[in-house]
């Protein structure tokens, strides 16, 4: 880790070093890494991130140095890597064999390490600047890039350039790590623009979307950020999405969501809400997914509350989608 680096963290306190280190790693990570922490700590890092607005690329490097220097000091990572890759592959195909799958693999890791610089700019913003490369450009860039983040980029390209750069993508072969370090290094002068400007990251929503999937810990840790700042917290749960918002969501909207999600998932998901809530939920439904419904709840035994956790967080899945891709309009429900 350089001594620049060092420099540049050595003010920021711990526990937003914390926060903008779990906004860098994406919700879904972060989720998973309070679901092993004591409430107090997550109630901590939830409140920092909220007053995060934006982390620069320099402090963003920095962070994770360090966080890479924590896990080789500590002995973190024991096995893996190219060795371990290579003792495997020996062992299963033999020297010739594995030598050829090595030697594809190591093009394909320094490939994606020359586009590595995309992960730090929004999809969206990616497909304005690309958008007059010849379509065989953009696949190849795709093409290294994590597929849901690839997905966006597409999405935002017009309809004829969408389809030439999949039938690219489709067809795509071994480029030499020559020609994709020049692709990569050429696409990088022109996004320096993108990469030196700071990047709108954290905030409320990021808070909201992340106690969304946590689970009933997140209820407790609202109940705690309420006492400390009521308006923060009312703002979180204001941008929070929980089963009873589905409830909310008027019959149409609610036959698009059970469209979507297997009946036995809806029958746990339901079995411990008040038969009001259900009979607001069967009325979306027809007589023969009535009758179905019906079935599975009766042939329910004792429903744990971690498969009622992730019954619901089927539902709440399905209608998010929906909501993003502007099939339902929740702010026509709440006008109403």
């Amino acid at each position: 880790m350089s001594e620049v680096s060092r420099d540049l963290l050595r003010e920021i306190p711990m526990i937003d070093k914390i926060a903008q280190f779990c906004v860098l790693i994406g919700e879904e990570a972060t989720v998973k890494i309070f679901q092993n922490l004591p409430t107090d700590l997550v109630e901590q890092i939830s409140t920092a991130i909220t007053n995060i607005s934006s982390i620069d690329k320099e402090t963003s490097l920095a962070l994770l140095d360090e966080f890479h220097l924590y896990t080789r000091s500590k002995s973190f990572i024991s096995s893996g890597g190219f060795d371990y890759a290579k003792d495997i592959l020996y062992k299963s195909l033999g020297k010739t064999e594995a030598d050829g799958v090595l030697g594809k693999l190591s093009r394909l890791k320094q490939a994606k390490q020359s586009f590595a610089y995309l992960d730090a700019i929004n999809p969206k913003q990616l497909s304005d600047f690309i958008k007059d490369e010849s379509p065989q450009t953009i696949a190849v860039v795709l093409s290294h890039m994590d597929s849901g983040a690839a997905a966006e980029v597409l999405n935002g390209l017009e309809e004829d350039i969408r389809v030439k750069v999949t039938m690219h993508m489709a067809t795509i072969k071994d480029i030499q790590p020559d020609v994709v370090r020049t692709m990569s290094n050429v696409l990088e002068k022109k996004l320096e623009s993108l990469l030196s400007t700071v990047t709108e990251v954290g905030g409320i929503k990021v808070v909201a979307d992340m106690l969304n999937k946590l689970g009933p810990k997140s209820q407790d840790i609202l109940l705690n950020i309420g006492g400390i700042d009521t308006t923060l917290a009312t703002q979180i749960k204001e941008n929070m999405f929980v089963f009873e918002d589905l409830i909310n969501l008027g019959t149409d909207n609610i036959m698009k969501v059970l469209s979507n999600v297997e009946m036995n998932d809806v029958a746990i998901a339901l079995s411990r809400s008040p038969e009001e809530d259900i009979e607001l939920i069967t009325e979306a439904m027809s007589q023969r997914a009535k009758d179905r419904f019906k079935e599975e709840f009766e042939l329910l035994g004792k429903v744990k509350i971690k498969d009622l956790e992730a019954a619901q967080r089927k539902m709440l899945d399905a209608a998010q989608k929906l909501i993003d891709e502007g099939a339902i309009d929740r702010t026509v429900e709440e006008e109403e």
